[in-house]
């Protein structure tokens, strides 16, 4: 192996990963995209020599080992991916036809009268994906061992975010009784807040997401093209606010900063700033100034995407536990999948639907944690600020700045205890 150096191999990594997202953007295989640099059977030995050397050792090891997870399982999750989108199944409900899962929970999303019957039809059908499932994990489980480095190393930004994941479900579930969900076609209509339908763009776009906020956000930046869901209710645009944040995050990480720390291995400043900006609408400010709704409709708008709000945070915890149980192996799912669907959803979900109907990805924890450390930077910013801080030039030129550094969020205890605690204040009275 020819003579390595910190600032060089950041450099080799930044363009690795560009490169992963942009065949993954793409439909591209991933398994090639890697040099033979990132593969050599000696990097790893030499980073983890130097952890005790040098500041950016274990942020580079640790986004080492994230883009050659990525590499490494492209085709188990392609796999799984045509499981859920190509694979038909034979169902009798609501129709007698076959059809992927994809297509059975996309017309459960459209078809409201029909929504229950779809989802049965849908749950009915998971087991292959959830064998899948099963199967990617422990071989993942081996790809770690093999390679010396837990799953939580480069996945899990902190111990604390699973107990607190477990506090969340918690002490929401009184907030969550009240939306009255115990089957999936409810959880779903809950979800959508479909009755949050008036003041939007006609059209869910690039533009007309951008367009929601202040020009100031955007200002000399260049923001990827981002990805949206098809527009079915208010939190459509949730998600895509959520996700043009994520956009403005990475547009203005600091490009003169070392690319593994400009770029966090687990993403907790690009995913604080997604929930941040997702979660604008759930203001009756925002509503009068940005959607011009008036005062009759708000209170009943602003409820419908508090519920989604709420269903969307209890889903992330969810997902949070159930790593936990994916990661710990069948026996671990036998035994605690259906109580913990129960607790966390409202009805208990069948053991064959473990990671199909809610699947689990690498960066949920950080999604998780992203929900938290935004409501706590909201209080601090309608503190500072007043409620409408999103269209105010000096708090947005703030959060433009911290962007603009090397991140510096923190999942510890306390940070996400006060993320709790701030989330409750914000969203519970809302219900």
């Amino acid at each position: 192996m020819r003579e390595l150096e910190p600032i060089s191999f950041d450099t080799t990594l930044r363009e690795a990963a560009r490169e992963l997202d942009q065949r993954r953007a793409t439909g591209q295989r991933l398994g090639s995209a890697l040099p033979d640099l990132l593969l050599d059977e000696e990097v790893l030995p030499w980073l983890r020599e130097l952890r005790d050397k040098d500041p950016l050792a274990s942020a580079l090891e640790q986004w080492l080992l994230r883009v050659r997870e990525q590499a490494q399982f492209e085709t188990r999750r392609a796999e799984l991916a045509d499981a859920h989108r190509v694979a038909p199944h034979a169902i009798i409900e609501p129709e007698q036809t076959a059809l992927p899962l994809a297509e059975l929970l996309k017309l459960s999303l459209a078809r409201p009268t029909e929504r229950a019957a779809y989802l049965r039809s849908y749950l009915a059908s998971t087991a292959q994906v959830a064998e899948l499932v099963t199967r990617l994990w422990e071989e993942r489980q081996r790809f770690a061992e093999q390679l010396g480095a837990p799953l939580d190393f480069f996945e899990v930004a902190d111990a604390a975010i699973l107990p607190a994941a477990r506090h969340f479900l918690a002490d929401t579930r009184a907030a969550y009784e009240t939306l009255d969900v115990h089957e999936p076609a409810q959880f779903l209509t809950a979800a959508l807040a479909e009755s949050a339908h008036e003041g939007w763009p006609a059209r869910l776009s690039p533009r007309t997401v951008t367009e929601l906020l202040d020009r100031a956000w955007l200002d000399g930046l260049r923001v990827r093209p981002f990805s949206l869901p098809a527009a079915r209710g208010g939190s459509s645009f949730l998600l895509a606010l959520a996700e043009l944040g994520r956009g403005v995050s990475d547009a203005a990480s600091a490009a003169r900063s070392p690319f593994v720390l400009a770029r966090d291995v687990f993403d907790l400043k690009r995913q604080r700033v997604g929930a941040l900006l997702g979660a604008l609408p759930v203001s009756a400010t925002f509503a009068a100034r940005q959607l011009g709704l008036g005062s009759s409709r708000t209170r009943d708008h602003v409820r419908a995407l508090t519920r989604s709000v709420l269903v969307d945070a209890r889903v992330a915890a969810f997902r949070v536990l159930l790593r936990e149980l994916l990661q710990n192996g069948p026996g671990a799912v036998r035994r605690e999948f259906a109580e913990l669907s129960h607790s966390a959803l409202g009805f208990e979900l069948p053991l064959h639907a473990a990671g199909a109907f809610v699947r689990v990805r690498p960066r949920d924890s950080q999604r998780f944690v992203g929900l938290l450390l935004s409501a706590s930077r909201h209080e601090v910013l309608v503190q500072t600020h007043d409620d409408d801080w999103f269209r105010n030039p000096r708090a947005i030129r703030e959060i433009r700045a911290e962007l603009s550094e090397p991140d510096i969020c923190s999942a510890n205890s306390d940070a996400l205890a006060a993320g709790a605690r701030a989330f409750r204040a914000r969203f519970e009275p809302l219900l």
